[in-house]
């Protein structure tokens, strides 16, 4: 193997999992926004906060956020349509989902 095809690929790993940490307030934003609107009464909006969930609790882990990955998947869990979860069930899991938006990446 070619030493420097391992700096690259190291390297893209460490880019990826910046952008990654960069984008953590926007995904914050959207996954609240979404409850948000989920709560005054915008059903479309449950879908899009699974969505939203979804993405991120297969993707935290690969960065670290155990924590985050963990309680998002949690969240998609949940909000399973055949589930028909209401918002009040749901309300716990949005909460430790936002909360672990907060805590560092653990060591993988």
């Amino acid at each position: 193997m070619d030493p420097s095809s391992e700096i690259d690929y190291d390297a893209r790993l460490a880019a990826l999992a910046v952008a990654f940490a960069q984008g953590l307030a926007d995904k914050h934003a959207a996954i609240a926004r979404c409850w948000r609107a989920w709560q005054a009464g915008d059903t479309s909006a449950r879908d899009e906060l699974r969505a939203l969930a979804h993405r991120l609790g297969g993707a935290a882990d690969n960065y670290g956020y155990v924590a985050l990955g963990e309680a998002a998947r949690a969240l998609d869990a949940l909000l399973i349509p055949r589930l028909a979860t209401p918002a009040v069930g749901a309300a716990a899991a949005v909460a430790a989902l936002l909360d672990a938006f907060g805590l560092p990446p653990e060591a993988i």
